[in-house]
């Protein structure tokens, strides 16, 4: 999640960590729908901490980085590699909240279709359906970067 720091970062996980606690008791189903499960509650809190406005955090320049060993990678695959998750972060802004959720549960999360539809509630083929028009829009978002 990306927070404005590891306090943030704590509560976002204590809140999570408490809706889980609070709604395991109506939970139905075996290990993989409760991985799916915990996943989306995880999901939609990230989501609402984004739309609660929180900023990213200040990065530090390359020049200034105190901890940069001999072992880190050249600045330039750092910028290339910011760039590219800012460009993907930006890009999921052009979905709606289900395109989106479909699309972590799904790529980032590694859940099946099946559990996908479990967790928002839909039929595994409007999944399919809602994953296929995520990725139109995403391709066309990201060929705009490049």
């Amino acid at each position: 999640a990306r927070s404005k720091g590891l306090r943030d970062t704590e509560d976002l996980l204590q809140d999570v960590l408490a809706a889980v606690a609070a709604g395991v008791h109506d939970f139905q189903g075996d290990w993989n729908n409760f991985r799916a499960w915990v996943f989306s509650i995880a999901f939609r809190r990230i989501a609402d901490t984004h739309r609660l406005g929180y900023r990213r955090p200040e990065r530090v320049g390359l020049d200034r980085s105190p901890d940069r060993g001999a072992t880190d990678v050249a600045p330039e695959a750092v910028v290339l590699t910011e760039t590219m998750v800012d460009a993907s972060l930006e890009a999921l802004d052009v979905l709606t909240d289900i395109e989106r959720e479909v699309i972590v549960l799904r790529i980032i999360a590694e859940l099946g279709t099946d559990e996908v539809a479990t967790v928002v509630g839909k039929k595994p083929g409007t999944v399919r359906v809602i994953q296929s028009r995520a990725m139109s829009k995403l391709r066309k978002e990201l060929q705009a970067w490049s």
